[in-house]
């Protein structure tokens, strides 16, 4: 059995957690939304540039690739703590608060267990890419490694907040909720 001191100091740490993730999620997600109107203005510049002038930019496409990557690695996490993903909502609406969070743990331990595969593989394609210096294979050949790494702090971003979301929904199921 754990002491109610002890219950009180966890419920501080896991909200103290909590809070500082959903709080960096925000941050980023909030700067990530921006990275639309860069991929917006690049495009701009080069039909621009073909159209009107008749110089084709080789780096065009392929870095608007490189921020959509950025854009959605980074804002995964916000759009999560904001309930923006797409939910089989069939009955989920019904169910009491307790039956939801039941719901949503079992959900996010396999999702988090996913998470940390794709967060391995991710970390292996940065250290090759630094290792040996990989560039894109494309007419442009810029480097590999920003977006890589971009890619890969998303997905770090992305993993401890649904470890947050898991520990909100632990609180919900144990009689707590961590606002």
């Amino acid at each position: 059995m754990v002491s109610k001191e002890k219950q009180s100091l966890m419920y501080r740490g896991a909200s103290g957690f909590t809070h500082s993730i959903d709080k960096l999620s925000t941050v980023i997600g909030k700067f990530a939304m921006y990275l639309v109107f860069v991929m917006m203005a690049i495009l701009l510049y080069e039909a621009i540039a073909r159209l009107v002038f008749n110089h084709s930019q080789l780096w065009a496409v392929e870095m608007t690739q490189f921020v959509m990557a950025a854009y959605y690695t980074l804002g995964g996490a916000f759009v999560l703590l904001i309930g923006g993903h797409v939910r089989m909502d069939l009955m989920f609406h019904r169910w009491s608060p307790k039956n939801q969070a039941l719901a949503d743990v079992i959900t996010f331990v396999i999702a988090i267990l996913y998470m940390a595969i794709l967060w391995y593989g991710g970390w292996k394609g940065v250290v090759y890419a630094v290792k040996y210096k990989q560039i894109s294979m494309s007419s442009w050949r810029p480097s590999m490694i920003p977006i890589k790494i971009i890619i890969q702090i998303g997905l770090s971003l992305m993993f401890l907040q649904m470890l947050s979301e898991l520990i909100k929904s632990i609180a919900v199921l144990v009689g707590r909720k961590i606002k």
